[in-house]
Parts: structure tokens; sequence; C-alpha cells
């Protein structure tokens, strides 16, 4: 099977079960917030600002090279074990030791137990590593993608069950634990790679230099991309907090799942082009194009019936969600085309690259978190509007050159697509008063959505048809 056959088989899989899981989630996610109160998400995303900062560091980006290096030896993959059982085991006991410190800088004691539960993930990922750098290596996602699928409706499942019998913030404390806990025994079954632990650092000196990068890289990923909610936390509590914890987590729930498909595919598949053909610009503008195409009407779309979401599936208590929910969606599909560069460069042997771009993002963002959080959860918001697409420019310019291509060809790719979906988007704002129904009634969201899906369908087709027709071609090919 060559590498086109691979790509295109891990990606029809891939994406039919995360499609079929996000739509599950999304159903279950949206019964699991009504019974919930603000200040349950406000802990949560207290808690786990640190946890999945440290999530991102646990392999210490030894992870990397488990897949991209094409020449590694057993020994070398026995010894990238090894450090991973130590770092995991520092990282439980270091976070089970810090929680009151943590609990103590948020002001809020619950925070302790909280943290302590979900440190138990590091001892359960120690076990995930090597399975999953397996099928990386193969780009063999068939059975890996049916795991996942499972995992979500378990654990989303059991989350809904803990909720409805009234657990509150446990009840997401235990459904992301479990959801670590099934994730790993599957991919353990259906990837076994077991090998005996060597603590030796002998002859990792190259990997350890590649996979520091990568490391730098997700820190730097993590604090401009979660930091505000470190800042909202500090200075907003839990309450309002959590409003701004749910409006992210829904507008940005399509690109987390969108993020960890582009990782699970396009890192080996840019590797494996990297090593056999030199068309990766090429590739890198056929993905830029078919995210423009999809990523823009959705999100713009979320943004323009984001009242009537938030009313009809959340209920009245959620309200306060509304406006940085509009907010936050528009800014979607410029991080969801940020994410496309991090495995390119990654795929290209250029980590180093990648970890400077966010370097720059991880000082700016931060600084307008810090003067957005004094006016709440819409400061917030317009933080990410205002300062990230100037940001996703920059990564442009600075990654486009490595692979022989222009900026102004991938920003060729984002024209037809934003020009169609901000025409889409006044649209739907304009006649909204028209039509039947109010913002709370079900019908009058699915005429927003048929307007909306015509007058985007109908611009692509009479001013940017070429756009529209190679992307179908590229999802059919």
């Amino acid at each position: 099977m060559d590498i086109k056959a691979k790509v295109l088989s891990g990606l029809r899989w891939t994406i039919s079960a995360r499609f079929a899981s996000q739509l599950f989630s999304w159903m279950v996610t949206i019964i699991v917030i009504r019974l919930l109160n603000p200040e349950d998400y406000g802990l949560l995303a207290m808690a786990t600002v640190f946890i999945s900062f440290l999530i991102l560091l646990n392999t210490l980006g030894l992870d990397a090279p488990l897949v991209q290096k094409k020449d590694l030896t057993e020994d070398e993959r026995r010894r990238i074990f090894g450090i991973i059982i130590l770092a995991n085991l520092a990282i439980f006991v270091g976070l089970f030791l810090t929680a009151p410190f943590i609990a103590q800088f948020f002001d809020e004691q619950q925070l302790t137990a909280i943290i302590r539960v979900l440190s138990l993930s590091f001892l359960i990922d120690i076990f995930l590593l090597l399975p999953l750098a397996k099928l990386d290596r193969e780009i063999a996602f068939k059975h890996r993608s049916i795991i996942e699928f499972v995992t979500a409706v378990i654990s989303s499942l059991a989350t809904l069950a803990l909720a409805y019998y009234g657990f509150g913030v446990w009840s997401l404390v235990y459904g992301s634990l479990l959801s670590h806990l099934l994730r790993t025994i599957g991919m353990n079954l259906i990837a076994p790679s077991w090998c005996k632990p060597d603590f030796s650092l002998t002859g990792l000196k190259q990997l350890f230099l590649f996979g520091s990068y990568v490391t730098m890289e997700r820190g730097l990923w993590h604090i401009h991309s979660e930091s505000d909610k470190l800042i909202g936390g500090r200075f907003m509590g839990a309450d309002l907090l959590g409003y701004f914890a749910v409006a992210s987590h829904l507008a940005s729930f399509p690109i987390q799942k969108l993020s960890s498909l582009i990782q699970s595919i396009a890192f080996p598949a840019f590797s494996k082009a990297k090593q056999i053909t030199d068309k990766t610009g090429i590739y890198f503008l056929k993905a830029n194009q078919v995210a423009c195409v999809i990523t823009f009407p959705v999100f713009l779309g979320i943004s323009c019936v984001a009242p009537e979401l938030v009313k009809i599936f959340l209920g009245e208590k959620w309200v306060s969600a509304i406006i940085p929910l509009q907010i936050l969606a528009l800014v979607m599909p410029f991080r969801a085309l940020g994410n496309i560069i991090t495995p390119l460069l990654w795929g290209i042997g250029m980590p180093r690259v990648s970890a400077t771009n966010l370097l720059i993002a991880a000082i700016i963002m931060p600084i307008a978190f810090m003067v957005g959080s004094q006016w709440g959860p819409v400061g917030l918001s317009l933080c990410w509007i205002l300062v990230f697409p100037f940001i996703y420019f920059v990564y442009l310019l600075r990654t486009c050159p490595l692979i022989g291509i222009k900026a102004t060809d991938c920003l060729k790719t984002i024209t037809g697509p934003l020009i169609s979906s901000v025409t889409m988007y006044l649209c739907v704002i304009y006649i909204n008063p028209f039509l039947l129904g109010s913002s709370g009634d079900i019908l009058h969201l699915i005429q927003l959505v048929a307007v909306g899906t015509v007058t985007y369908l109908s611009v692509m087709l009479l001013f940017f048809r070429n756009d529209l027709l190679m992307t179908l071609d590229s999802l059919k090919n």
C-alpha cells in the first residue's frame, strides 16, 4: 500500500469514526451542560489548565521520534519507554504534592481533590505511548478509530449518568479518567508493543534534541491557547470562568476533534511525503483548501446562530455564554488552519521553526488576556478574534518558504471560503427577524441553518466554483 492509499484509507476510517463519536459526544455534552452549573465547568477548567499542560509534556517530545525517525533501533525504543515511565511518575507525584497550592492560587479548595484524582491519568498514559507510535508509524488507523469511537461513547455515557445522579463536577472528572483508561486498554489490545524499559540515556542525545523542540512547542502552544482560562480563573472566579469555558468548549469542540485528526494523520503523512517526494508544499495547500472550505462556514455559522443554539439546547441559565460563543467561533477557522502547520513542520523535521512560531503566540496572547480579563468572559473572547488572526499570518510567513510555496498561495485558498462565509453570516443576521418563530424555537433555528447553507453554497458556486470543485475532488479521491 503506497503513501497515498494509506493516508486516504486512514482518513476515511478516522473521519467516519470521529464524525460518529463527535455527533454522539455533542448530544451527550449538551445534556450534561444542562444538568451541571457554570461553577462545575469553571472548577474543571481551573484544574485542567495544569493537567492538560503536563499531558502535552509527559512524553518529553520523544513520541515524535518514535514516528518520524526512520532507522529507530530497539535499544532506542526501550530507552525512550524507560524515560516515559520516569517522566510520568514524576509528574504524578508533583501534581499530588502541589495540588493544595494550585487550589490556593485560584482560591478554590475543591481543586485539591480534583487535581489529585485527575493526576492518575499520568500513570495510565505510561502504557499508551508505544502502541500509538506503532499505529502512527504504520499509518494504520482502522482499528484505532474503532477504539476511539468506543471510548468516546462509553466515557460520555458514564459522564452523563454521573451528572444525572448529582455528582456535579466529579462527573466530568471521572468521565475524563475513564476515557484515558479505556483508550489505553484498547490501543494495547490492537497494537501490543510492550518492551522491557531501559533507564539508560546512552545514545539518545539526538532524539532528546528533536524531542526538546517538540516539547517546547507543545508547552508554548498550551500557554497561548489555554492561558485564557488560567488568567480568567484567577481574576473572574469559577462562575464567570464557567460561562467562558463552556463557550470555548462549544466553539472549539469541532476543532478539538479536527486537531486530533490532523495530528494523527498529517504528521506521519508529511513525514512519509518528506522521505519519498518533493510535493510537500502541494499537499499542504490541498489540506489548507479543504480545511478552509469546511471550517469557515461551519464556525461562522455557529457564531450567527449562537443565541438560538444556547437557548434551545443549553437553557436560559447559560445565556451569559452567548456573546463569548459568538466571538470565539469567529476565530476558530484560523486556529484550525494553524493546526495544520504544526504537523507539517514536525513531518519535515523542523520542530524548531514551529516552536519559534508558538513562542511569538505564547508571549502575545497572555498579555492580551491580562488586559481582556478586566472585562470578563466577553473581554477574554475579544482577545482571540482581535489578536490571533495576525499571529496566524506570521506562521504562514515563516513556514511557507520551507516547503517551496508563498504565503500568498495559502491566502488564496482562504479568500473564497471567507468571502462566501461572511456573505452567509450577513444574510442570516439580516433575515433572522423575518423568519417564522422566535430564537428559542427549533423551527427558527432550522430555517436559519437552511438560509445559511443555501447562501454559502450559492456564493461558492457562482464566484468560487473551482475552489469548491477542487475540494470535493480532494475529498472524493
